[in-house]
C-alpha cells in the first residue's frame, strides 16, 4: 500500500537513472584500448612528418627514386678516369643524380649502327666535333643542346625555317649539336727503351732503319694528315692537298708503303695497349693517354709534338634521350664547364705534362712542349669543315683500302 503522500514517479525515475549510469558505464569500457594498445600505435606513426603540401628533395648522397641513370657515352681509358674523378662523381655528390658511364669507340658508323638497329640507352655522348656534325645533320643529335626548349624535329629546325625562310645551311651557326668538352693532341709515341732518337713522322715510315710495327688509327681523319705529313707536305699546305683528287691519292699512295706494318686502334686506350704491350715500336696517340700510362705505370714514353695534329671533342644530347635525361644532361653539361671542373678535369688527364715548357721556346723534335689550350706553330688542327663534310665518302674509300691486298 503506497502512502497517501508519496507521488508515484519518484520510482519510475531512480530506475531510469540508474539505467543511464549503467549504460554509460558499459561504454566507456568497450572504447578504452587494450592494454599496450596505445604504445603500439604511437610506434606505427611516422616521425617527423613535414606539414601537409611540403616537398622533401633528396639529400646529396640520394639520388632520385623516381629518375633512370643518365646514361653517358664517352672514350674510355685516362679520359673516362679523369672524367669520373674530377667530373662525374663530383656531380653525383653534389646533385644527388645517378650516372651509368661506358666506354666506345667514338665512330660515326658505330653511332649509325645502333639507331638503324633501334638501339636506345645513351643520351649524352663524347666523340669527335667532324663525326657529330655529321650525326647532327642525320638526326641523331638534337640541336642546340644547352637550351632547354631545343626539340628535335626531323634533321633540324630553327626559328627562321619555322617562318618559312627554308632550312638553314648544314652545320651553319645556331643549329649546331655539340658542346665542347676538351680539345686533344694526336702525338707520335715512342718507347725510349726501344728507339734512341726523337722521331719525325718521316721516321715513323722508314721502317728500314727502324724495323717494327707502327700504330694509326682506324680513320681517315687524321691518318690522311699524317701521311701527308710523312711524305713532306707542310703543316699549312695539308688541306689544300687534299682538296684535291691528286691529293688524296697521294695520302693513300703514302699509307701503301707502311700497310704491311700498321697496327690499328680505334679507342684512346688501344693505342696505348699497343704501345706498353710492345706490339708496336711507334704510334699516333692522343697526349693525355700517353701521359697517364707513363705516370700510371712508370713508363717511359717519349711524345713528339713537331707536326701533332689538334681534334676537338664535343658532347652531343642524342635525339631518343627522354625529356627528363635530356633535362640531367644539360645539368651535367652545366656542372662540367664551371671553371673549377675544367681546371680539375686538365690537372687529372695531364698531370704528367710540365707546364713550363712553352711552345715558343720548345725547340722543333723536343719531346716536352705542353698541351692544353696552347699548341706549337706547327700543330695541325684537324679541318672540321672538311671533314664534317668529306668524311663519309673518304671513311668508306679508307675501309675499302684497309681491305684489299
Amino acid at each position: 500500500m503506497i502512502p497517501a503522500n508519496s507521488s508515484p514517479c519518484l520510482p519510475a525515475l531512480a530506475l531510469g537513472l540508474l539505467l543511464g549510469l549503467l549504460v554509460g558505464a558499459a561504454e566507456a569500457q568497450t572504447s578504452k584500448p587494450a592494454h599496450g594498445q596505445e604504445h603500439a600505435e604511437s610506434a606505427a606513426a611516422p616521425q617527423n612528418q613535414p606539414p601537409p603540401g611540403a616537398s622533401r628533395r633528396p639529400g646529396p648522397h640520394e639520388p632520385s627514386v623516381h629518375a633512370p641513370p643518365l646514361q653517358v657515352a664517352t672514350l674510355g681509358g685516362g679520359l673516362q678516369d679523369a672524367q669520373q674523378a674530377a667530373l662525374f662523381k663530383p656531380f653525383t655528390d653534389q646533385t644527388g643524380a645517378s650516372l651509368h658511364v661506358q666506354g666506345w669507340d667514338g665512330s660515326l658508323s658505330t653511332l649509325q649502327k645502333r639507331a638503324t638497329a633501334g638501339e636506345d640507352g645513351w643520351d649524352l655522348v663524347l666523340m669527335e666535333a667532324a663525326p657529330l656534325r655529321v650525326a647532327c645533320r642525320q638526326g641523331l643529335f638534337i640541336p642546340d643542346p644547352q637550351q632547354a626548349g631545343a626539340q628535335q624535329t626531323g634533321a633540324q629546325q630553327t626559328g627562321a625555317q619555322q617562318a618559312g625562310a627554308g632550312p638553314p645551311a648544314p652545320d651553319s651557326p645556331g643549329v649546331g649539336c655539340g658542346v665542347a668538352a676538351w680539345r686533344e693532341s694526336i702525338v707520335l709515341a715512342w718507347d725510349k727503351s726501344r728507339v734512341d732518337l726523337v722521331p719525325t713522322w718521316a721516321d715513323f715510315w722508314d721502317v728500314a732503319r727502324r724495323p717494327g710495327k707502327r700504330g694509326l688509327k682506324r680513320d681517315p681523319r687524321g691518318t690522311l694528315e699524317i701521311a701527308l705529313m710523312a711524305d713532306g707536305v707542310a703543316p699549312d699546305d695539308v688541306y689544300r692537298t687534299l682538296q684535291t683528287p691528286d691529293g688524296i691519292n697521294r695520302a693513300f699512295r703514302k699509307l701503301d708503303q707502311l700497310k704491311p706494318y700498321i697496327v690499328w686502334w680505334q679507342t684512346p686506350a688501344e693505342a696505348v695497349q699497343i704501345i706498353e704491350s710492345g706490339a708496336v715500336l711507334m704510334t699516333s696517340a692522343p697526349s693525355g693517354e700517353i701521359a697517364t700510362a707513363d705516370r700510371v705505370g712508370n713508363h717511359r714514353f717519349g711524345t713528339q709534338w713537331a707536326q701533332s695534329l689538334g681534334d676537338v671533342l664535343d658532347w652531343g644530347i642524342t635525339r631518343t634521350a627522354t625529356p627528363v635525361a635530356r633535362a640531367a644532361a644539360r645539368q651535367l653539361l652545366a656542372f662540367i664547364q664551371q671553371p673549377d671542373q675544367k681546371q680539375a678535369f686538365s690537372a687529372a688527364y695531364l698531370a704528367q705534362i710540365t707546364p713550363a715548357t712553352t711552345p715558343a721556346t720548345a725547340s722543333p723534335g723536343s719531346a716536352d712542349a705542353p698541351s692544353g689550350s696552347t699548341h706549337r706553330d706547327d700543330t695541325l688542327m684537324l679541318d672540321e669543315d672538311f671533314w664534317a663534310s668529306r668524311l663519309e665518302p673518304l671513311r668508306s674509300r679508307f675501309e675499302a683500302w684497309i681491305g684489299s691486298k
